[in-house]
């Protein structure tokens, strides 16, 4: 796998490991990361920010998020995935190949993100991270191996076989970090903006004394904080998102040797340029 100007290979690697490719790859194409979270998330924020005063901002940030955020995921997925096999990590590619496959994309990917939401409402939420990790690989099956209708589902299983128990404990590391991640970025907002432009976010927005009614307020009436906290989302949600897909690559290494499979493609590809 080339990554820019660092050649790594792809073997078995742990899910610390895909975290750091992960950060790895997010600092080389940072621009191009960031670029698609604004293009899928700059609406989303701004209808949270302007819904916040009447007390809704949660709600519509929340539920744009749940439906939007598995697109802006393929799209990383697109432009990461093609990249193995040693095409050009662009915004553009990344958008005509999620573009060939839409149709199956919309038929999968919001239906699997309500599974999810119905899951978190059964048992407090003990089924998420089962139906999260063996269905979470939709993107990759999708725009990646090429499968169509059913096979897709068997496919997301198949590749987890023997591997499931291993793939939620990976997913729950990498919401680990998302999470943190997401709370380290939103502190970073609230003491940049107090200390460049003077305007508190949040912190010092608190009154220490009645400190949970004055969260609770501000977290449901207030459009800096919510708009905040929604960027922060979009923001951290392609990094998370990168170490879940090298989670993917490592999961077809070691079942199916995929490292050999892409040094003959690539291989064939350069003999086919070659002549």
């Amino acid at each position: 796998m080339r990554l820019e100007n660092a050649n790594l290979a792809l073997e078995p690697r742990s899910v610390g490991e895909c975290i750091d490719l992960a950060i790895l790859f997010y600092r080389r194409h940072a621009s191009k990361l960031l670029m698609m979270s604004f293009l899928f998330g700059v609406i989303p924020v701004a209808v949270g920010v302007l819904a916040a005063e009447a007390g809704t901002g949660w709600l519509w940030s929340g539920v744009s998020f749940i439906l939007l955020s598995p697109f802006l995921g393929a799209t990383v997925v697109a432009g990461a995935g093609h990249h193995v096999f040693g095409d050009d990590f662009t915004v553009r590619n990344a958008l005509r190949h999620v573009a060939s496959r839409f149709g199956v994309l919309l038929g999968f990917l919001p239906t699997a993100r309500m599974a999810y939401v119905a899951a978190s409402l059964l048992c407090w939420g003990l089924v998420t991270v089962p139906v999260a990790a063996r269905y979470g690989f939709l993107s990759e099956v999708i725009l990646l191996e090429q499968q169509r209708g059913s096979r897709i589902v068997k496919r997301c299983e198949e590749i987890l076989r023997d591997v499931f128990l291993e793939a939620c404990g990976r997913y729950i590391a990498i919401a680990g970090f998302a999470f943190g991640s997401s709370i380290v970025l939103f502190i970073l907002f609230d003491l940049g903006s107090q200390a460049l432009f003077g305007i508190p976010i949040f912190v010092a927005k608190i009154s220490w004394a009645i400190a949970v009614d004055d969260m609770l307020n501000l977290l449901a009436y207030d459009p800096l904080i919510v708009g905040a906290l929604s960027l922060t989302w979009w923001l951290v949600y392609p990094l998370a998102r990168l170490a879940w897909f090298f989670c993917y690559l490592d999961a077809r290494v070691r079942k199916e040797g995929w490292d050999v499979e892409i040094a003959l493609r690539v291989e064939a590809r350069r003999l086919q340029h070659a002549y």
